[in-house]
């Protein structure tokens, strides 16, 4: 039986690639190095703000990572909700599948002041939970994060769907032994998404919901 719904947030929930890739360049051009275009930007999140910070890191300057990620964090964190939205039709998936009795939670490798931040974009209390990166828990694809999510709404994995938009995302679905589905609209589109398994892949928001709520029906 589906009881429960966790999200990706950055590609899935909110189109937020201006502010990420603006926060970057903003810390790269204080360093003096060479800056990113945005749509470039939509293959180097998703893993987390350590592997963002050394992916835009020039070779030879690795050296410099600790304060690239301090100068992007305190970037990020000021400007996170400057140009990111919320994709149409994010808002009423999310309260129909609240109505539906679901309980919903959102899980990112954004760390979590900058997810919390992030989330004021969106509906109070549309999610049971924001898990943002943070200590001890390792960083998606890792299932602790999941594991944990799940544990504190009182649900059991594979009562889980795990939404997101890259690769990164159903890879951490089926390693904590659950559905992934891929959502379309997001930074990596289908390709990645077939390839890298997904359970099902949505074009839109409302899709997603329809999928979700099919699957929920079918497991009843």
């Amino acid at each position: 039986m589906i009881r429960g719904v966790f999200f990706d947030l950055d590609g899935t929930l909110v189109n937020s690639i201006a502010d990420i890739g603006g926060a970057v360049n903003e810390a790269l051009a204080s360093l003096g190095l060479p800056q990113f275009s945005l749509d470039e930007y939509r293959y180097m999140v998703g893993n987390g703000m350590r592997k963002l910070c050394q992916r835009a890191l020039p070779v030879g300057k690795e050296e410099l990572l600790p304060v690239l990620m301090e100068r992007y964090k305190n970037n990020y964190l000021a400007e996170c909700t400057r140009g990111t939205l919320p994709y149409d039709g994010v808002n009423e998936m999310l309260a129909r599948l609240r109505a539906a009795g679901l309980r919903l939670a959102v899980i990112t490798n954004k760390p979590q002041p900058q997810a919390e931040r992030v989330m004021t974009l969106l509906p109070e209390g549309c999610v049971d939970v924001v898990f943002g990166q943070q200590e001890p828990y390792p960083v998606k694809p890792d299932p602790a994060s999941f594991l944990h999510v799940a544990e504190l709404l009182g649900l059991l994995p594979d009562e889980v769907i795990y939404c997101g938009d890259s690769s990164v995302d159903i890879q951490f679905a089926h390693n904590a032994g659950t559905l992934g589905f891929g959502c379309a609209w997001g930074f990596r589109g289908r390709g990645e998404l077939e390839e890298a398994g997904a359970d099902a892949i949505a074009d839109s928001p409302e899709e997603l919901g329809e999928r979700i709520l099919e699957r929920s029906a079918a497991c009843k």
